[in-house]
């Protein structure tokens, strides 16, 4: 008996939802509509040779950005369980904390300035998404400027201040779960660009 034509449709269009796409996160804030880039270049081929020359400098950067998160939180943490004392934790921290603030606030800089504008230019249909990133980074910079007199108090604070300890621990596992969310949100919307535009 032949299939109806509304059969093989539905049929058909069943089998094109298996192989849609998706973020790679499940907790993604951004809409199926804005993924048309990343589902022409999925994350499998970032780092393929037609692509990783274009892709990999972004790629690095948040992958450095990631590392000087999780190190400063293990240090945090090894402090915490008493693995450190006082003088080693203010050691290991004070000047790593400095300059991940730093490295943070150029890289959201020239982002805002520069390449979120451009990119907004090239697919106006993609502005809500980097407005999405953009809160992020006035969310983000904010816990910086409070990580940062945090740790400007630590840099004055020889006797042990476990309290302080404490708040700056919290601080940095805000900072580690919206950063984790932030990143992979701008890679699944940034790198399919930077693959795919030409030169």
């Amino acid at each position: 008996m032949p299939v109806s034509t509304n059969n093989t449709a539905s049929r058909k269009s069943l089998d094109d939802d298996l192989f849609i796409l998706s973020p790679r996160h499940p907790d993604s804030r951004l809409e199926t509509d804005w993924l048309f880039l990343f589902n022409k270049l999925p994350p499998d081929q970032w780092f393929s040779a037609d692509y990783a020359y274009k892709t990999s400098g972004w790629l690095k950067v948040h992958t450095n950005i990631r590392k000087r998160q999780r190190i400063l939180t293990q240090i945090s943490e090894a402090y915490q369980s008493g693995e450190y004392d006082w003088a080693e934790y203010r050691s290991q921290l004070l000047k790593r904390i400095s300059m991940h603030i730093l490295k943070l606030h150029q890289h959201h800089g020239v982002e805002d300035e520069g390449f979120f504008p451009e990119f907004i230019r090239m697919y106006p249909q993609l502005q809500a998404g980097f407005e999405i990133l953009g809160r992020d980074h006035v969310r983000l910079d904010a816990l910086l400027d409070k990580l940062q007199v945090q740790n400007d108090t630590l840099a004055r604070s020889e006797v042990e201040d476990k309290m302080l300890a404490e708040q700056l621990h919290q601080t940095l596992v805000e900072a580690t779960d919206l950063l984790s969310q932030h990143l992979t949100d701008e890679e699944d919307l940034v790198i399919p660009i930077l693959g795919l535009r030409q030169g």
